[in-house]
């Protein structure tokens, strides 16, 4: 997981049955015979409000009546007697599933984000039910049937996707088993539900501490974090392993016991109680995948994504790790040398010290000074700078929307184009107790042309108000939002299969890799990036910045696909005997300089591997084709409205109505290359030129 801990966290809620069939598997289910012709089924589009879901009860209560309404829409489904069709089948299907995944979706968030412990059990409680009925419906084959009759030849483009994805999932949900199994399906998809949330609760309560005698032991860091950080009434400070605090600390901090403590600390959350729950997750998705006919269940899971196969991951990884391998080397050789500047008898550089030599080099090599940088970056002009950014370069507007929400910090916009209403969207910005602890965009409210207009929230964890942000941090915002507008504009499609971020999950982060970009564009962020003393940017140091940017680009990448590796590595495979913390080391080992701590068991907060499962490879793949789809930026501006323009209409506006290869193929007016990317990590670690 990278700084950032960057993932799209509700796509996993979206996607409960997420694969391709096999070329191998008998498919075919017997068609019933037809009777007399039956009344259209209704067509009802109800919303969440998250007004009336503040309170346990009230959110038990709208998930008891959502999981009823689900329970009857399937019957329904279920008895219809005509011959089906777009209109009087698809029509209803589709209501009766927008409905029940607004529904898990608003849990979901509140699960996440409310201030209430009682109201995240109940989002938890809500999803662990709807998921059964979910199954259910995923395991229907009397509604599978239906959905196979439906003729589609004289339907539109996006009818015929909507009827092929649904088939293809009835399919890979194991609709085509027999009864037992199908039984047995049913309850996996609860257990893994049940140990899924089980593994990120115990993440999202897991803050570790560390506690110092006096702000002397906080020597090297930002007078503004030092100010933030007063003794408390035992005269103790408090170092927790939230972002804010993690960050700063592991980058600055001069002692280097405390960044090892510190570093113990966060890599220790969740441990040892998500060392059994892991292990169960494992257990259960792997029983999952061999009742589907597979081997494991990183084939499963990878079956319908760009890459086809865990195979073709496995080549992947290994084909980056190629072009990383001497960059890697080299930058490992200048931590280290920089560390025997300051202990002369160092044998190696320890994971803690990474983050710290890094910052030193910049700011002795590159001359870029990490807190420095800060300074011109508050939390408040950078929100300001990046809602900005979006309305000029795609020609839309953010308007206030007077909706109450969670907590009384989050903020909520509307965003339209010309006098359409696009989509609306929650800010949460800032860390509190029991609020997920990561970056993410929870989509809140399925976009339905016609119908509704989706609705997400952005959930981070970034200082307050004037609160001073690193640049990575500003890059994880503008990361985010790229997720954010591809939910809104993608919203504008008939059918929940198609709609929104539905696209293939190995290009999900593509967009929002490639928006990051701008936060290297001085045009972009000199109007926002100023001091206190309202003096914007210096010019000159963010050409430093760009000079020393790709500097920990060969270590960076190559930890990331350390994680890719162990995400891919720990399901493909029967878990039987696995064990995780032997596993992780010497994936480490592999892939990385660097001797893993003995304390270290990352793995059990390490919330990808529930979300993401094996498919974690899936940040690197979308930045391959992100870097590739940004050379006609290069090429043509990066604030070319008519390139955004294009940009919103052949990749954003299509969410997932077609492969996402298709997309980037119309985008680019060729193929997709990984050339542009394979490019620049293999300049990683190489002498820059520094602007004097």
């Amino acid at each position: 997981m990278n700084k950032s801990s960057i993932c799209l966290f509700a796509a996993a809620l979206l996607l409960l049955v997420a694969c391709g069939p096999r070329d191998d598997q008998d498919t075919t289910i017997p068609v019933a015979e037809t009777a007399e012709p039956a009344p259209s089924l209704p067509v009802d589009y109800r919303l969440q409000n998250l007004d009336e879901l503040g309170t346990a009860e009230s959110l038990e209560a709208a998930c008891e009546a959502e999981i009823e309404a689900l329970r009857s829409g399937i019957t329904a489904l279920e008895s219809f007697s005509a011959e089906p069709d777009a209109e009087n089948y698809l029509e209803p299907l589709n209501s009766v599933m927008v409905n029940a995944y607004n529904m898990v979706l608003a849990a979901g968030l509140l699960a996440a984000v409310h201030p209430d412990k009682d109201v995240r059990g109940a989002g938890d409680a809500c999803n662990q039910d709807m998921s059964g009925v979910l199954s259910d419906y995923s395991l229907s084959r009397p509604i599978y049937d239906r959905i196979s009759r439906v003729d589609t030849a004289g339907l539109d483009a996006d009818s015929q996707r909507f009827v092929e994805k649904m088939r293809q999932n009835f399919r890979l949900a194991g609709v085509d088993r027999d009864d037992a199994t199908r039984a047995r399906i049913r309850e996996l998809n609860e257990e893994i539900t049940a140990a899924g949330q089980e593994f990120d609760r115990n993440i999202l309560e897991a803050v570790n501490v560390l506690e110092l005698e006096s702000t002397d032991q906080l020597a090297g860091l930002p007078q503004d974090y030092i100010d933030a950080h007063p003794p408390g009434e035992d005269g103790k400070i408090r170092i927790t392993t939230q972002y804010p605090d993690l960050f700063p600390f592991m980058s600055y901090a001069e002692d280097d016991e405390l960044r090892r403590q510190l570093s113990v600390l966060y890599s220790t959350r969740a441990y040892p109680d998500n060392e059994a729950v892991l292990q169960r997750l494992l257990t259960l998705r792997h029983e999952f995948a061999t009742l589907l006919g597979y081997d494991n269940y990183a084939q499963w899971v990878t079956a319908d994504k760009m890459v086809g196969s865990p195979q073709r991951v496995e080549g992947f990884l290994e084909e980056l790790a190629g072009y990383t391998t001497e960059p890697q080397q080299r930058e490992y050789e200048m931590l280290l040398a920089r560390l025997r500047q300051d202990q002369p008898d160092a044998e190696r550089v320890e994971p803690w010290q990474r983050a710290y030599l890094m910052e030193k080099i910049k700011s002795e090599q590159f001359q870029v000074d990490s807190k420095e940088i800060r300074q011109y970056f508050n939390y408040s002009a950078t929100r300001d700078g990046i809602l900005q950014l979006v309305q000029d370069l795609f020609q839309v507007e953010f308007r206030p929307w007077d909706a109450s929400a969670w907590s009384e910090e989050v903020e909520a916009y509307e965003l339209w184009d010309g006098e359409r209403l696009v989509g609306r969207f929650f800010l949460d910005m800032h860390p509190r107790e029991g609020k997920y602890q990561h970056a993410a965009v929870f989509p809140i409210q399925i976009g339905i042309s016609g119908e509704q207009v989706p609705v997400a929230s952005l959930v981070c964890n970034f200082p307050v108000g004037e609160g001073l942000m690193q640049h990575s941090q500003v890059q994880t915002f503008l990361h985010e939002f790229g997720h954010l507008i591809h939910n809104l504009f993608a919203g504008d499609h008939a059918w929940y299969e198609i709609t929104g971020i539905n696209t293939e999950w190995d290009f999900v982060e593509a967009p929002s890799q490639m928006l990051q970009e701008w936060v290297w564009d001085y045009d972009t962020i000199a109007p926002f990036a100023h001091n206190a003393d309202g003096e914007p940017i210096p010019r000159d140091l963010l050409e430093r910045m760009e000079a020393a940017r790709d500097f920990g680009l060969g270590l960076g990448t190559r930890r990331q696909l350390s994680f890719a590796a162990l995400s891919l590595g720990i399901y493909n495979r029967d878990p039987q005997g696995l064990d995780l913390k032997e596993f992780s080391d010497e994936i480490v080992r592999h892939y990385t300089p660097f001797e893993p701590l003995e304390q270290d068991h990352f793995y059990a907060s390490f919330g990808h591997l529930n979300g993401y499962s094996a498919i974690y490879y899936t940040y690197q793949w979308s930045l391959a084709i992100a870097s590739d789809m940004f050379t006609r930026f290069e090429q043509e501006g990066l604030r070319n409205v008519e390139t955004a323009g294009d940009y919103r209409d052949a990749i954003l506006s299509q969410g997932g109505s077609r492969p996402a290869a298709d997309l980037v193929t119309d985008f680019l007016g060729r193929e997709i290359s990984f050339k542009p990317y394979a490019e620049r990590l293999s300049r990683a670690g190489l002498p820059a030129t520094v602007t004097e």
